[in-house]
C-alpha cells in the first residue's frame, strides 16, 4: 500500500511539473509568436522587441543560480510557492504593460525564477527513478516545453491575434496559479523537505572539465536553433511567403516535431549518451542548412518546422542528462547553470540575429548562422571526447 502510493504521488507530481514548465516554457517562447504585435503596439522595431528574448534570457542566466544558492535550504513547498508567485506577478505586469521599458520590467520578474524552478523539477523528477531511466523521466519533464511550442505558443498566438498579446500573458498567469495549487499538493508527499548539500560542495563542480564541456555544448547548440526561433514568424511571413493567419499552423507543426525529437533524445540518452548527442548536433546543423538553402519555398518551409523542431528539442534530454551525471554529487546547482546555459544560448541566439537584421541583412540568412553554430557543436563534442579520452 505505501509503494503503490508513493508511486502513485510520484507520478502525479512528475505530471503536473510537466504542466508547470508548460507554462513557463509557454511565456518565454510566446514573444516570438506575437512578436509583431507587440512592436506595433509598443512602438518599437521588430529588432528591438527582439530583445525581449535577450533580456529574459540574462535574467535567468544571472539571477538563476544566484536564486539557487540563495534557496539551497529553503524548504520546497515554500520555494515552489514564491517562485511561482514571481512568475504570475511577472505575467500579469506584462499584460499591463504601457510601454516597452515597463515591459522588460516584468519580463525580468517573469525570468527569475525560470532556472531555479526548472532545475527544482528536473532533480526532484531524475531523484524518484533509477539511475537508468533518468534520461526518459527528463523527456517526460521537458516535455511540458514541448507542449508549450506545439500547443502553448500556437494558442497564445491565436489568442494575441484575436484578442489582443496581452490577454495570452493574462490568461497563462491563471493558469499557472492553478497548476502550482495542484504541484504543491503532490510534492508534500513526493519532494524532499529541502535540498541535500551545501553551497561549497555545488560551486566546487563546476571545476570538472565535463560539466564545463556539457555547459559549453548547451549554449552552443540552442544558440543554433534560437538564432532562427526567435524570428520565426517574421522568417516564414516575409521570407517563405506563409501568410500571417497560418503561422501558428507552421508553429503547431514545428511543436509536433519538437515532441518526437524531445521523447526520441530522451529514450536513446539511456541507451548511448555521446552517439545520442552527435547524431542530434549532426542533425540540427544539416536542418539549419537546407532551411537556408530551400527555406524560400513556403511548401518546404512549413514541412521542415517539422524536422528543425524534432532535431532541435532532441539534444534537450541528453544534455541535461550528461551535466546531471557529470555532478552528481551537487546536481541543483549545476542543472540551474545548465538551464542557464540554454537560457544564454537564447539570448546570444537572439542579439546574433538581432545584429544580423540590424546590419541590413534579411531574415534569409538567420538559418545559416545557425547551422555554422549547430557544427561548431558537434566539433566541441569531439574535442571534448578526445580531451577525455586522453586525460583517461
Amino acid at each position: 500500500m505505501t509503494t503503490t502510493a508513493r508511486s502513485t504521488n510520484a507520478n502525479a507530481a512528475i505530471i503536473w511539473m510537466l504542466l508547470a514548465v508548460f507554462g513557463v516554457g509557454t511565456v518565454e517562447y510566446l514573444v516570438a509568436g506575437v512578436l509583431p504585435d507587440i512592436s506595433t503596439d509598443l512602438g518599437v522595431s521588430t529588432s528591438t522587441a527582439g530583445l525581449l528574448v535577450t533580456i529574459y534570457a540574462v535574467t535567468v542566466v544571472i539571477g538563476g543560480p544566484l536564486l539557487t544558492i540563495a534557496t539551497t535550504r529553503v524548504p520546497r513547498t515554500p520555494l515552489i510557492a514564491a517562485l511561482m508567485a514571481l512568475f504570475v506577478i511577472g505575467n500579469i505586469g506584462t499584460a499591463l504593460a504601457p510601454n516597452f521599458a515597463t515591459m522588460v520590467i516584468f519580463r525580468i520578474i517573469t525570468a527569475l525564477p525560470h532556472a531555479t524552478f526548472f532545475a527544482l523539477c528536473l532533480v526532484l523528477a531524475t531523484s524518484l527513478v533509477a539511475p537508468e531511466f533518468q534520461g526518459r523521466v527528463i523527456a517526460r519533464v521537458t516535455l511540458g516545453l514541448n507542449l508549450a511550442t506545439v500547443l502553448g505558443v500556437p494558442l497564445g498566438t491565436l489568442i494575441g491575434t484575436q484578442l489582443g498579446w496581452r490577454w495570452s500573458f493574462a490568461i497563462i498567469a491563471v493558469f499557472q496559479l492553478l497548476v502550482t495549487a495542484a504541484l504543491i499538493a503532490s510534492t508534500r508527499n513526493a519532494a524532499p523537505s529541502h535540498q541535500t548539500g551545501n553551497v561549497s560542495s555545488e560551486l566546487r563542480v563546476f571545476t570538472r572539465g565535463p560539466v564545463l564541456w556539457a555547459i559549453g555544448l548547451t549554449a552552443l547548440s540552442q544558440a543554433a536553433l534560437f538564432v532562427v526561433f526567435t524570428y520565426i514568424s517574421p522568417y516564414l511571413t516575409e521570407h517563405a511567403g506563409i501568410s500571417v493567419s497560418t503561422v501558428t499552423v507552421v508553429l503547431f507543426v514545428f511543436g509536433v516535431g519538437s515532441v518526437v525529437g524531445n521523447q526520441l533524445g530522451g529514450y536513446y540518452a539511456d541507451k548511448d549518451l555521446d552517439k545520442t548527442l552527435y547524431i542530434a548536433l549532426t542533425a540540427l546543423a544539416l536542418a539549419l542548412l537546407a532551411l537556408f538553402v530551400f527555406g524560400g519555398t513556403s511548401w518546404f518551409a512549413f514541412a521542415w518546422m517539422f524536422v528543425l523542431g524534432a532535431t532541435g528539442f532532441s539534444i534537450i534530454p541528453p544534455l541535461a542528462s550528461k551535466l546531471i551525471g557529470a555532478a552528481s554529487e551537487a546536481p541543483h546547482l549545476a542543472a540551474t547553470v545548465n538551464i542557464a546555459g540554454f537560457q544564454l544560448a537564447n539570448a546570444a541566439g537572439a542579439w546574433i540575429g538581432s545584429i544580423a537584421l540590424s546590419g541590413g541583412n534579411s531574415v534569409a540568412v538567420l538559418p545559416a548562422i545557425g547551422a555554422v553554430l549547430a557544427a561548431g557543436a558537434v566539433l566541441l563534442l569531439f574535442v571534448s571526447r578526445r580531451t577525455a579520452r586522453s586525460v583517461t
